[in-house]
C-alpha cells in the first residue's frame, strides 16, 4: 500500500487536502516551541531566573550552536536509516515525547541554585532540548521535499505550513504574558507561572506532532537499500566522513551557496526582530504585559494576513523574485524607523507590517526553494539527499539565530541593561533603551539587506527547474537530454 501511494503521488504531483493539513499541523510542533524560545527565553533567563544578560545570551549561543552542529548528523542519519516504515516519520515519532518533556524543564527555575549553578543547568537542558527538537524537525522538513516534486505544489504545501507557523507565532508570542499574568493574579509565583506556560505548550506540541505523524502516513519515500560494502558494519568514523562529504558536495552547488547565505542572514535578522521586540515593548514603550501581548497578537495576525499575498505572488511570479524583493522592502523600511522618532504607538503598526512582510515570505518561500535543490543534487551527483540538504540550511539558520540572540544579550549588557528577578521590567538607563532601539531598527535592517543581496544571486528559477526536471527524467531513463536551458545551475 505504501509503495502504491508513492507511485500515484509522483504521477499526479498533487497532495490530498488531509495530507496538507496533517503536514501543516506538524509545523505547529516545530513552531510553538521554537518561537516561545526565541521570543521569551532570553527574557525568562534575565527577568525570571535572574541571570545577567550577557551570561544568558551565552547559554542560548551554546545550545543553539549545538543544535546547528547536530543538523548534518541528524540529516545524514535520516537519509540513511533503513526501516520498512520509511526514513522520516519514525524519527519524528521517536523524538516527540522527549522533545516535549524537555520543554518543561527548559522553563523550570530552581530558586535554590546560585547564578552559576543555574547557568550550568539551563545550558545542559537547552542542549538536550535542541537535540530532541532536531530529531523531530529535520525529518519533518525533509518529508515535505519527498511528498511532491512539483514546483508550485511545494509552495502550496509550505503556504499551508505557513498558516500553521504563523498561528503558532500568534499563540507563542501573545499568550505567555497573559497566562503568566493570570496565574500570578491567582496567587502563583512568577517562576511557577512560566512552568505553567511550558506545560500548556508542551501538550499542544505533543498533540501536533502525533497528528502529523498519523495524517502523513504513506506520503514519504520508502527507505532505500544501502550499498553493500565488504565490511557490513557501519562505523561511526565512516558515518562522520559521509556527513562531511555530503555537506561539501551540497555546499558546492551554486543554488546552495546563495540560498544558504540568505538563510543565515535573514535568520539573524528574524532572531533580532523577535528576541529584542519584547524588550522594546516593555522598556522603550513602557507597555504592560497585557499591552505587549496585544502587540504580539497584532504582530502575528499581520503575518497571517500576508500569507494569501505570499501564496498568490509566489505562484504567479517566480518565487525567487518575490523572496528577495520582500526582504529588501522589509529591511529598508524597518531600518528607516531609527531616524523617525520610533518607537511610539502611532508608528508601531506600520513598523510591524513591514517587519512581517520579510518574515512571511522567508518562512514560506525559503523551504520551497530549498526543496528544489534536491532535484539539482540528484541530477549532478546522482543522489537523493533531502535530509542532508535540509540539515545544511537548518545549520545555517540556527547558526545565524544563535549568533543573533547572543549578540542581543551582549549588546544590551554592554549598554547597561539591568536584569531582574520577577515579571515587572526595571527602569533601564538611556543607553540600554537606545541599544534596544538599534537592535530593532538599523541592526536588524543590516542583516536583512545582506540576506536580500545573496538571494538575488540564487539561480534556480521556475523555467530552469522545469528544464532540469525534464533532463533528470531523461537521464534516469538513459535517454538523450540537453542542459542548455539550465546551464546557470551547473
Amino acid at each position: 500500500m505504501h509503495t502504491r501511494q508513492i507511485v500515484v503521488l509522483q504521477a499526479s504531483n498533487k497532495l490530498p487536502l488531509h495530507v496538507k493539513l496533517g503536514y501543516a499541523i506538524g509545523q505547529m510542533a516545530d513552531s510553538l516551541a521554537y518561537n516561545l524560545f526565541y521570543v521569551f527565553y532570553l527574557f525568562f533567563l534575565t527577568n525570571v531566573a535572574n541571570i545577567p544578560a550577557g551570561q544568558a545570551g551565552t547559554i542560548i549561543l551554546i545550545a543553539v550552536i549545538w543544535d546547528a552542529v547536530a543538523d548534518p548528523l541528524v540529516g545524514q542519519f535520516s537519509d540513511t536509516i533503513s526501516s520498512h516504515r520509511g526514513r522520516r516519520r519514525p524519527l519524528m515519532l521517536a523524538a516527540i515525547l522527549p522533545y516535549t518533556l524537555l520543554m518543561l524543564l527548559l522553563y523550570t527555575d530552581i530558586s535554590t541554585f546560585s547564578v552559576n549553578q543555574k547557568t550550568v543547568y539551563f545550558t545542559i537542558i537547552a542542549i538536550l532540548f535542541w537535540s530532541a527538537y532536531k530529531i523531530y524537525v529535520i525529518p519533518f522538513y525533509t518529508l515535505g521535499a519527498e511528498m511532491t516534486n512539483d514546483f508550485d505544489e511545494r509552495t502550496s504545501l509550505r503556504v499551508w505550513a505557513g498558516y500553521a507557523l504563523n498561528l503558532a507565532v500568534l499563540v507563542s508570542s501573545s499568550a505567555p504574558p497573559l497566562i503568566v499574568k493570570g496565574m500570578v493574579n491567582a496567587g502563583c509565583s512568577v517562576s511557577t507561572s512560566w512552568f505553567g506556560v511550558s506545560l500548556i505548550f508542551a501538550i499542544l506540541t505533543l498533540i501536533s506532532g502525533l497528528a502529523c505523524w498519523y495524517l502523513t502516513q504513506g506520503y514519504e519515500l520508502p527507505a532505500r537499500e544501502r550499498q553493500s560494502n565488504t565490511d557490513s558494519t557501519y562505523h561511526p568514523l565512516a558515518f562522520i566522513g559521509e556527513v562531511f562529504n555530503n555537506m561539501f558536495e551540497i555546499a558546492r552547488l551554486s543554488s546552495s551557496k546563495f540560498l544558504g547565505a540568505s538563510v543565515f542572514f535573514w535568520s539573524a535578522a528574524y532572531a533580532l526582530s523577535t528576541g529584542a521586540l519584547y524588550y522594546l515593548f516593555l522598556n522603550n514603550m513602557a507597555y504592560s504585559e497585557q499591552d505587549a501581548a496585544i502587540s504580539f497578537l497584532i504582530f502575528s495576525l499581520l503575518a497571517l494576513a500576508w500569507l494569501p499575498i505570499v501564496n498568490y505572488t509566489a505562484q504567479k511570479f517566480d518565487k525567487k523574485n518575490v523572496y528577495y524583493l520582500s526582504m529588501l522592502i522589509s529591511s529598508i523600511g524597518t531600518g528607516l524607523f531609527y531616524f523617525c522618532g520610533f518607537p511610539n504607538r502611532n508608528m508601531l503598526l506600520i513598523y510591524l507590517i513591514l517587519l512581517q512582510l520579510g518574515n512571511s515570505y522567508f518562512w514560506t518561500v525559503y523551504y520551497s526553494m530549498m526543496y528544489d535543490i534536491c532535484e539539482l543534487d540528484d541530477f549532478i551527483n546522482s543522489k537523493r539527499r533531502e535530509g542532508a540538504i535540509t540539515a545544511l540550511m537548518s545549520f545555517l539558520q540556527k547558526f545565524g539565530s544563535a549568533l543573533s540572540i547572543w549578540f542581543i544579550g551582549l549588546y544590551i549588557d554592554k549598554h547597561g541593561y539591568i536584569s531582574s528577578s520577577g515579571q515587572q521590567a526595571m527602569t533601564q538607563p538611556p543607553q540600554a533603551l537606545h541599544a534596544i532601539l538599534e537592535l530593532n531598527t538599523w541592526i536588524h535592517a543590516l542583516a536583512g539587506l545582506l540576506a536580500a543581496l545573496f538571494a538575488i544571486g540564487y539561480p534556480l528559477t521556475r523555467s530552469r527547474y522545469q528544464a532540469l526536471l525534464t533532463a533528470l527524467q531523461a537521464k534516469k531513463e538513459q535517454q538523450s537530454y540537453t542542459t542548455s536551458d539550465f546551464k546557470q545551475l551547473l
